[in-house]
């Protein structure tokens, strides 16, 4: 368990405190495990889910979104300095290393970049505007949450319409397709063997919006697609005239998306496909180039302020400081390591959905089999006290869990400037197991609303 005393919690206002008190929590979590299995969508009652939303004031909204504007407007700056500048800018990890060297995400890099990531933050004390969040992570692609933390809240918001006059809510999902659709009405989504539920919802938002997305399993993957998978279909992806051709349609799509996130394995599983993707003129949402800035290694970067200065401005930098979690390299500061582990958090600079952290007593153990020479692919970042919510999950009792805040940002950059930026929505994932919040694994998914100021 977490020492109380030294994290934050976050009591619901009394107006909506007393709200849900009246509506009967333990019905609404009943009703909310009922319209999700009506919902037909594809194990969606697998992972707990709080009926209990985390409510965060209005008036810390602009913070968030001021906050992730420079964080982003950071990343694209370094994904448009010259070749050079980045390499010697960024330190390696294989998965960077791999994409340079035998993808050439560098060498045919585009100079439009347009996607989405989620920030890994955390809220570290009571959330005002003199508090921004602090980030924890960059996730850049196939990281989940953008249909989910939309269908989550719609459903509470339709199970308790009340509440929809008190709070104001973000629909991530929609705001991730109309982005989508800045590339063009015709979008291919590459899948791996299946999708989840997630998935479909994305597709539902998209087609409401006129944007006609298919799911699509290349067959350089060599997989046997799920069976429960209806929507997704198997085609060959070949480059022909330099764009993407999709199975027997001659006609390219105006743009693709991958869905999942890479380790290294995945890469080398289909290169000659991948390598295909990167040399591509069919516009890449989410491309591989922004996979150099997702390393856990960007916090050590994004703490310089000297480098901060250069890529966003004095005041901005100055700002944007005190929102990096420090973090620093494993290598050169392994005394550290071993004397205070109790203030750190260990992570693998290519880990991903929570695995490769340790926390703790965990590091010294841990250090002792890390090979001296990879000590670089390993980062040294600052244990910082997140703040405590109450949840109501389906599956599991009321409890007060230790709690981060995902928030989707959705962007669009010239090269120079963002022709469209945006924080599309919000999800928090928690845990009361222990001080690894962060996981894709585990949990309990929250959506996260904002009270209204009267």
């Amino acid at each position: 368990m977490f020492p109380r005393h030294r994290h934050f919690h976050e009591a619901l206002p009394s107006k909506l405190a007393r709200l849900f008190r009246e509506r009967d929590l333990r019905a609404l979590k009943a009703e909310l495990w009922n319209e999700f299995a009506d919902s037909g969508l594809i194990g969606i009652n697998d992972h707990d889910c709080s009926a209990l939303p985390r409510i965060l004031p209005a008036s810390y909204l602009p913070v968030i979104r001021r906050t992730c504007r420079d964080i982003t407007e950071s990343l694209m700056r370094i994904l448009s300095l010259p070749s050079d500048e980045i390499r010697e800018l960024l330190p390696p990890t294989p998965i960077s290393e791999y994409m340079i060297r035998e993808l050439g995400v560098l060498k045919h890099r585009k100079r439009r970049i347009i996607g989405s990531l989620r920030f890994d933050m955390a809220v570290v004390g009571k959330p005002s505007p003199d508090n921004p969040p602090k980030l924890m992570e960059v996730n850049d692609i196939g990281f989940d949450g953008t249909g989910r933390s939309s269908f989550i809240q719609e459903t509470i918001l339709k199970l308790f319409p009340i509440l929809r006059r008190e709070v104001i809510c973000l629909d991530t999902a929609a705001s991730e397709v109309r982005n989508m659709r800045r590339l063009g009405r015709r979008f291919v989504r590459f899948q791996y063997e299946l999708y989840n539920w997630e998935e479909e919802v994305i597709l539902k938002k998209a087609r409401a919006i006129g944007l006609d997305m298919r799911l699509v399993s290349p067959s350089a993957f060599k997989v046997k697609l799920d069976e429960d998978c209806k929507l997704l279909s198997r085609e060959c992806v070949r480059l022909r005239d330099g764009k993407l051709q999709i199975g027997a349609n001659t006609r390219p799509p105006d743009a693709f998306q991958l869905s999942y996130s890479f380790e290294l394995k995945d890469l080398k599983e289909a290169p000659g496909f991948f390598r295909d993707l990167v040399r591509s003129e069919t516009p890449h949402y989410s491309p591989f180039i922004t996979g150099l800035v997702a390393p856990k290694t960007i916090l050590t970067v994004l703490e310089d302020k000297n480098i901060l200065r250069r890529l966003i401005g004095e005041a901005r930098a100055e700002r944007l400081a005190d929102t990096i979690v420090p973090a620093r390299l494993l290598r050169g500061n392994e005394e550290e390591a071993l004397h205070r582990p109790s203030r750190l958090v260990l992570k693998y600079a290519d880990g991903m959905g929570g695995e490769h952290v340790f926390v703790g007593k965990k590091i010294p153990a841990r250090l002792a089999r890390i090979l001296h020479k990879d000590h670089k692919y390993w980062v040294l970042q600052d244990r910082i006290d997140l703040n405590t919510i109450d949840v109501a999950g389906f599956l599991s009792r009321p409890r007060r869990v230790i709690a981060d805040v995902g928030v989707y940002v959705h962007y669009d950059w010239d090269g120079a400037r963002f022709t469209n930026f945006n924080v599309g929505g919000f999800i928090t994932r928690a845990t009361n197991r222990g001080f690894k919040v962060n996981v894709s694994g585990g949990g309990i998914q929250v959506p996260v609303m904002f009270a209204k100021q009267r």
